[in-house]
């Protein structure tokens, strides 16, 4: 899979393969995140896109059809009927025109099923009111229901800042490759212009950026907050999300995932052995002692950047070729953990084959993914980048050092060599 941004943002160029675990580092405000954002953003838009056009169809038609059948109802009987069974029939109809079902066919059958007797005259009219519905709805291209979609979400993430901070008249593109086949995006003035997708996507993306997330859980409010983050929404979904299951297929499910998940929960039970559970709030069960428990809230910062990617795991929120962002996760992580979390990144790719995304400014975190990539024989699937602003200053660019990693650890140990030298300077002046 690559990754081509061009004018986009701060972004001047990018050129990203993702396959395994790309890692990019580099200074502040060089457009890492961005590169997270852009590729999170894309794969959970066009996931199961044309489902979703369908769905927004149909649930537009419903409405309408609603509407309609409400007021015949309202002629016919004077009060309203249940509006359960209401929208049971109206919702049926409706996805059944999109389909491309008879619009008098269909509204016989919602009269039908609604108890409704009206005179020809009446019928007539309410089959011609189905009719411009349904032609209201077909007037909205695929084309440009993409393209609003698209403009929507990467809007929301971009703050609508999408084109080049640098170069406004340049057209914004976004291309994802994958097996030669393209999805492909240019915005004007922060608008999608122009969609090109020869290929479907089915899996989906994670964003972790922040620890934090794990108290939006217990907060009622939360949904008036994560109107700003879609990757915050996205993530507390994940997190949150349960699946009904009969006990003999939940039992099966867990030995699977244990089984598969073994070396793996053994590393992350070094530093949470707990889970989390839903009570009357989510709370968080340690070594499965229902006498200690906390609210998720009151773990630390370290813990929470581990129990987020436990608890997706035992969710079954994660599933193989799915992507993760991995927004400097070691920045609330003491040394000796960062090295458990670099290995559980690792593992992670290898037995479920992810595609990995870790933005960081830690050489001791960035070495620790070479190392135990280099140990458990995924070396190969990593590709390293770093980022830094054009000489004129005019945007980022992304230059590939996967055979050349010194030039990001020269660029991140360079500051603690300032620190020796003033220490140096320090003891000349006691001596």
């Amino acid at each position: 899979m690559e990754l081509r941004v061009k004018d986009f943002a701060k972004i001047s160029e990018a050129d990203i393969i993702i396959d395994g675990i790309t890692i990019i580092a580099g200074n502040n405000n060089t457009g890492k995140s961005t590169i997270g954002k852009i590729l999170d953003t894309l794969f959970n838009t066009t996931n199961n896109i044309k489902e979703k056009m369908n769905k927004a169809r149909a649930d537009s038609l419903r409405e309408m059809l609603q509407k309609e059948l409400q007021q015949a109802y309202v002629k016919e009987s004077s009060y309203f009927t249940e509006n359960h069974q209401m929208r049971t029939v109206a919702s049926h109809a409706a996805s059944e025109l999109i389909k491309g079902e008879k619009c008098e066919k269909i509204c016989k059958w919602c009269l039908r099923e609604l108890g409704l007797t009206l005179n020809k005259i009446e019928e007539e009219q309410i089959i011609e009111k189905f009719e411009k519905s349904i032609a209201e709805i077909e007037q909205v291209s695929e084309e440009n229901l993409s393209q609003a979609i698209y403009t929507k979400n990467f809007g929301d993430a971009f703050h609508k800042q999408i084109n080049s901070l640098y170069q406004r008249e340049n057209e914004a593109n976004i291309t994802l490759s994958i097996k030669e086949k393209n999805i492909q995006l240019i915005f004007k003035k922060d608008v999608c212009v122009r969609t090109l997708r020869d290929l479907a996507i089915s899996s989906t993306s994670i964003y972790i950026d922040d620890p934090f997330v794990l108290d939006e859980l217990n907060n009622l409010f939360s949904f008036l907050i994560l109107n700003d983050s879609l990757q915050k929404k996205n993530l507390i979904e994940k997190l949150t999300e349960t699946r009904e299951m009969a006990t003999e297929e939940k039992v099966f499910s867990e030995l699977l995932m244990n089984k598969r998940l073994e070396d793996i929960i053994d590393l992350m039970n070094q530093v949470v052995s707990g889970k989390i559970l839903k009570r009357q709030r989510y709370m968080y069960q340690i070594d499965g002692d229902i006498s200690k428990e906390l609210d998720v809230a009151s773990l630390s910062a370290g813990l929470k950047s581990f129990v987020i990617i436990k608890q997706l795991l035992l969710n079954g929120a994660l599933n193989e070729k799915d992507v993760i962002i991995l927004d400097e996760p070691e920045i609330h992580l003491h040394p000796e953990w960062q090295l458990i979390y670099a290995e559980i990144i690792v593992l992670l790719q290898k037995k479920f084959d992810f595609h990995i995304i870790v933005t960081t400014h830690s050489s001791h975190f960035m070495e620790a993914l070479e190392l135990f990539s280099k140990k458990y024989d995924i070396a190969e699937r990593c590709n390293y980048y770093l980022a830094d602003i054009k000489k004129d200053g005019k945007g980022a660019y992304f230059e590939n050092v996967t055979n050349n990693l010194d030039k990001i650890y020269k660029q991140m140990v360079d500051p603690t060599l300032l620190l020796s030298r003033l220490r140096e300077e320090l003891e000349t002046e006691d001596d």
